[in-house]
């Protein structure tokens, strides 16, 4: 119902050329948009009677970031979400008129709105069940009568608008109906969303997953309005239960809040796979503006001398959400709202996706193409992401598409969407070119060196290899394995292009088993995260953790079947900043008295608890110490503990000790509540 028109513009338009074809689809979808927000206003005007509450609705509905956004490439949501306020226009004026016409009408939308999305069945569904409460109420039999004709039109009209517009009905049409509504109920796909800074399948969304996407990008006026419009309605049909059924405002209204709160439901009930943010309830927001009118109206009335504050509070909040989308142009799509960036813990691109549809791309491309003009070939790859990147390159001019290509056998780029979350971080050794930032410094995409050719300081990097390369690998391999102090460093000499793309095992196994939950922590990466490649030598580093390592599990992955092509595992010596650590806390001690003397004598300080043994032998590293910790109330232990009193932080000497210059020394940190 709307993919076909656009294809028929395209052939009546003569548009030909990829930039050309997605210009016009941009305009046609941001132009049906516009539709959707005439048609919000339109109701808002025949619900409420006054051009104020239509400007605010089109107000509320025009300028929500994200939908703003989508309303340029998203074909898809945001065509459903004008056609189902169209819809409802075409539900409250047959209602309103009770005419065949009329009836006729809203099933040919309804129709349609099915044919983009089968959540349209809803609306069919509400819009029979408001013909049924109006036969309920019937006066007599020629009213009854007219009631069954006009709906059973209205079904009979939908049901062909829907066969005719979707050839994919033709040939079966209940079978594959019924194919499409399973489908659209349980997408088979899993898709990996980032939900609450954990990575979660489409397979498993949460029964909070729309609400709590809705609150964090919906404008916080919106929301507010939403709110007390939705405690209006709730509050009117409480008070006039006789007009929930009858043909009023009331029940037109609790049919908008109907919209906006089934949906969710259905799709916990169904148990629906979902993804991509809030992508397919968009069109909640549809009444969702309506009832935020309803808000403002009954603070209004409720207020009436307070009208003037809250007209300019209305502003004011539609004020803000404009200079976010100003701040944030051209990327509204990343938009969360004032309130869940104060509530996080955390940066929101390390809990949420942020531009998961990769368009921000376009610009990294632009970014290249304009700091190396006279760059003929520019090689650029993305991990996971190519036919993003290949849409991106098909918006830019001819002349600039022809500059870049995409061949990871030979990248000289990596760009990264979400370089802060899993596999996309970038930091340490990788020469960071270029960083695109947000409103709220939130990163959108980096833009990485592969080649020394392009990176900023070409010759850092060569001093690193130097530096690295001057003593002898632990593992000799493809990729050989350097170990310092600070870092393990894999080194490849001669290395073509295509020996960029490994994935590489790094398992760092600490002296204290209780510092990581698994035993190891895994820094496994890949060779774009951490490598560059210069004078044809390849060189990926990556910094170690600060607390004592047992030894180090490396390896390398085949990308292919995810499987490890080799592996080996490193003993990790004491570094001389480790060996450093302990002596100056040896000589921290020195004038104590111990607070206890035995074959280890003991001292405690404000922070730690030391254990020194002069004299000592190798077969004086062997023990296990006792260390609990009694706090002064027991409210500051984790709960498990509270009942016995106490935290048990014992440990071995291989893990907190250390035999140097003739004596052993253990280190055991305290904790920072009153002991």
């Amino acid at each position: 119902a709307f993919e076909l028109p656009l294809l028929a513009a395209e052939r009546l338009l003569g548009a030909q050329d990829s930039r050309s074809i997605h210009l016009l689809r941009h305009g046609l979808t941001h132009a049906f948009f516009l539709f959707g927000g005439f048609c919000c206003a339109w109701l808002a005007f025949r619900r409420f009677r006054r051009k104020r509450w239509a400007l605010l609705a089109l107000s509320l509905f025009l300028l929500h970031p994200r939908l703003y956004a989508h309303s340029f490439f998203n074909s898809k949501d945001i065509p459903f979400l004008s056609l189902f306020m169209a819809a409802l226009c075409l539900a409250h004026r047959a209602c309103r008129r009770n005419t065949v016409s009329a009836f006729a009408l809203c099933g040919v939308g309804v129709g349609l709105l099915t044919n983009i999305r089968v959540g349209g069945l809803l609306l069919f569904a509400a819009v029979l069940g408001l013909r049924a409460c109006d036969w309920a109420y019937a006066a007599d039999r020629a009213a009854r009568m007219r009631i069954l004709v006009t709906g059973g039109l209205f079904a009979v009209a939908s049901a062909l608008t829907l066969y005719g517009t979707w050839p994919y009905l033709w040939r079966d049409p209940a079978r594959r109906f019924l194919e499409a509504v399973g489908t659209a109920a349980a997408f088979p796909q899993p898709i990996i969303n980032w939900f609450g800074g954990r990575t979660l399948s489409s397979l498993d969304a949460p029964p909070a997953y729309i609400p709590v996407w809705f609150a964090s990008t919906t404008p916080p006026l919106a929301l507010l309005l939403g709110g007390i419009g939705a405690i209006s309605v709730l509050y009117r049909a409480g008070v006039h239960p006789g007009a929930i059924l009858r043909n009023t405002p009331v029940r037109f209204d609790l049919l908008l809040l109907a919209c906006c709160l089934a949906p969710p439901a259905t799709a916990v009930l169904l148990q629906s796979h979902l993804y991509n943010g809030w992508r397919q309830m968009y069109f909640l927001y549809a009444p969702f503006c309506l009832l935020a009118v309803g808000g403002l109206q009954a603070l209004a009335a409720a207020w009436p001398r307070r009208q003037a504050w809250l007209y300019g509070l209305a502003g004011a909040g539609t004020g803000a959400t404009l200079l976010a989308m100003a701040l944030l142009h051209p990327h509204q799509q990343t938009y969360f709202n004032s309130v869940a960036h104060s509530l996080a813990a955390r940066p929101l691109d390390q809990q949420y996706d942020l531009d998961y549809w990769s368009v921000s791309l376009r610009e990294a491309l632009e970014y290249l193409l304009a700091r190396y003009p006279e760059q003929t070939a520019l090689y650029v790859h993305e991990f996971g992401r190519a036919g993003s990147m290949a849409l991106n390159r098909s918006i830019l001019p001819r002349a600039e598409r022809q500059r870049l290509a995409f061949d990871a056998a030979r990248p000289d780029f990596h760009i990264g969407v979400h370089p802060r979350r899993g596999q996309q971080e970038v930091d340490f050794f990788a020469p960071v070119l270029f960083t695109r930032r947000t409103w709220y410094d939130l990163p959108l995409f980096v833009i990485v060196a592969l080649d020394a050719r392009w990176a900023p300081d070409a010759a850092a990097y060569r001093a690193r290899y130097r530096a690295v390369t001057a003593g002898a690998p632990v593992v000799r391999d493809r990729f050989d394995v350097y170990l310092d102090e600070d870092a393990v460093s894999w080194v490849q000499a001669p290395c073509d292009p295509a020996d960029t793309q490994p994935k590489f095992v790094l398992h760092v196994v600490p002296r204290d088993p209780r510092t990581v939950a698994a035993g190891f922590e895994n820094r496994d990466f890949y060779f774009h995260q951490r490598g560059i490649r210069l004078d044809d030598r390849c060189l990926a580093t990556v910094p170690l953790p600060a607390y004592p390592i047992r030894s180090l599990r490396v390896g390398q992955w085949v990308s292919a079947d995810d499987r490890r092509l080799w592996q080996a595992e490193i003993p990790v010596p004491l570094s001389a900043r480790a060996v450093q650590t302990y002596r100056t806390a040896y000589r921290a001690l020195a004038g104590q008295a111990p607070a206890h003397r035995g074959a280890f004598d003991v001292y405690v300080t404000a922070e730690t608890v030391a254990y020194v043994k002069e004299d000592c032998a190798a077969a004086d590293t062997q023990p296990k110490f006792i260390l609990h910790v009694v706090p002064v109330t027991t409210r500051a232990l984790p709960r498990a503990r509270r009942r016995v009193g106490f935290e048990n932080r014992d440990f071995q000497f291989a893990w907190q000790g250390l035999r140097f210059e003739g004596r052993c020394l253990a280190l055991a940190r305290l904790p920072a509540y009153p002991i």
